[in-house]
């Protein structure tokens, strides 16, 4: 018999490596390839059985499951069966204690009746207001129980007498239902009345903003109400009748007519109306001559209203004598902004010995009160404590120009402020007072 062997090779970094398997080594992984197989079907042997044990009992249980539920089946029967015999007894039983049962059934309905009466008596005492008799105890005999149902018949003839004298009023109630339903429609009407109106007030509110908006922006010009300061709270009886109240006193069904209210509010309208038609007339007029707006100084150059002194002669507060003072002064700190009362050129901004650091503005032509023609207007800013602008500069209404200060010929912090008018000087607060009366300036 001839010899075999397996031969594995392998390479590796020194050549090829041989390695040798015998026969024996052959027979032994042989004969264990066997028992591992043979171990293996064992294996399989008993899960097979465990499977079909588990399949008998999983049989077995739905068998059993069957006949559970053939036993709950004849049971429920049973139990109907039962259940009809039982009742079959009770009503044999409930007929031969016919007399008995009856006489309790009647006591029973007859001790409801007398609770819901109750209930219902007590009910109706406390809608009416009214003292009644107290309610049955369950203690009471018959005869107590007979005076009871008495005492309660004459309270419900009592309060049948009530309801006949309700039924005699109802008339007179409806009618007032009709008059309240009449003056909630004539009150719906008036709301719808007033509605209108306020619509036609908050278009008018609105067109009168914005041509104030505008004519504000193009001319500089505030048109504003003045604000009222503010009254201290007394002691003393304030009041007085309303508008509504004077119309409801001369005609007391006026207020009730929604067209007589309409043409009442309507009416007090009109000068609301006329403002804005003016409004209207004097935004035409702007917009053909906004260049000339808005080269017209009309607004105040510092946020100081306060004037330490006025165009005109004065006495001079280093000479002590009088002196024609061309400007107005304002008082205001040190640092106070100072803005461009229009649009301009700058034409100075420099020192200039007694106006100190001084800035002076071309405007160009615009108008002024009292006069067809336009004007010429400069306008001159002194005492400053900073220039803001460089000359030549353009400069538009409301830009900042400088800073309050007390350079040059001045006693302390103010604002010097000139307006030349064709090369004349004039008082600045002509054309500030009429074209901003609402902006109050006031000696301090």
């Amino acid at each position: 018999m001839s010899n075999f062997s397996i031969i594995l090779l392998k390479e590796n970094d020194f050549g090829v490596g041989q390695y040798h398997f015998g026969k024996k080594l052959l027979y032994f992984l042989f004969i264990l390839l066997i028992l591992g197989a043979a171990a293996l079907g064992w294996k399989f042997f008993e899960q097979y059985q465990t499977i079909g044990k588990m399949g008998q009992l999983i049989e077995k249980q739905e068998k059993n499951e069957i006949a559970f539920q053939q036993r709950i089946d004849l049971y429920d029967g049973r139990e109907s069966r039962i259940l009809f015999l039982e009742n079959y007894v009770k009503e044999l039983k409930q007929s031969e204690q016919n007399s008995n049962v009856m006489y309790k059934k009647h006591t029973a309905l007859f001790r409801s009746n007398t609770t819901k009466l109750d209930e219902l008596h007590k009910f109706i005492c406390q809608i009416m207001e009214t003292q009644c008799t107290p309610s049955l105890t369950i203690e009471a005999t018959p005869q107590q129980t007979i005076q009871w149902l008495e005492q309660v018949s004459q309270d419900f003839m009592i309060f049948n007498q009530s309801i006949n004298k309700f039924d005699s009023r109802r008339r007179s109630f409806e009618e007032q239902a009709n008059t309240i339903e009449y003056l909630q429609g004539q009150l719906v009407e008036t709301k719808q009345s007033l509605s209108e109106h306020m619509e036609f007030l908050k278009v008018n509110k609105e067109t009168v903003t914005r041509l104030t908006k505008k004519i504000s922006k193009a001319t500089g010009i505030k048109l504003v109400k003045r604000t009222k300061s503010k009254r201290k709270k007394t002691k003393t009886g304030r009041g007085g009748p309303t508008i509504l109240d004077s119309l409801s006193l001369d005609s007391p069904q006026g207020l009730l007519n929604s067209a007589s209210l309409r043409q009442f509010l309507y009416n007090n309208s009109d000068d609301y109306n006329d403002t804005v038609a003016q409004l209207e007339d004097l935004n035409q007029i702007i917009e053909r001559n906004l260049s000339i707006w808005r080269q017209t100084p009309t607004m105040i150059p510092i946020r100081s209203r306060a004037l330490s002194d006025r165009y005109g002669m004065r006495v001079d507060p280093f000479t002590k004598k009088r002196a024609f003072h061309a400007g107005i002064d304002f008082r205001a700190r040190r640092g106070t902004p100072v803005y461009a009362p229009a649009d301009a050129v700058v034409r100075i901004a420099s020192r200039k010995s007694g106006f100190g650091l001084l800035v002076e503005l071309r405007h160009g032509r615009g108008f002024y009160p009292g006069r067809k023609k336009s004007v010429r207007y400069r306008t001159r800013f002194a005492h400053l404590s900073k220039i803001k602008v460089k000359p030549g500069q353009h400069v538009k209404r409301g830009d900042i120009i400088g800073l309050v200060g007390s350079t040059g010929r001045s006693t302390g912090s103010h604002l010097h402020y000139e307006m030349i008018i064709n090369g004349r000087r004039k008082n600045p607060l002509i054309p500030l007072t009429r074209y901003n009366p609402d902006q109050l300036l006031y000696k301090n």
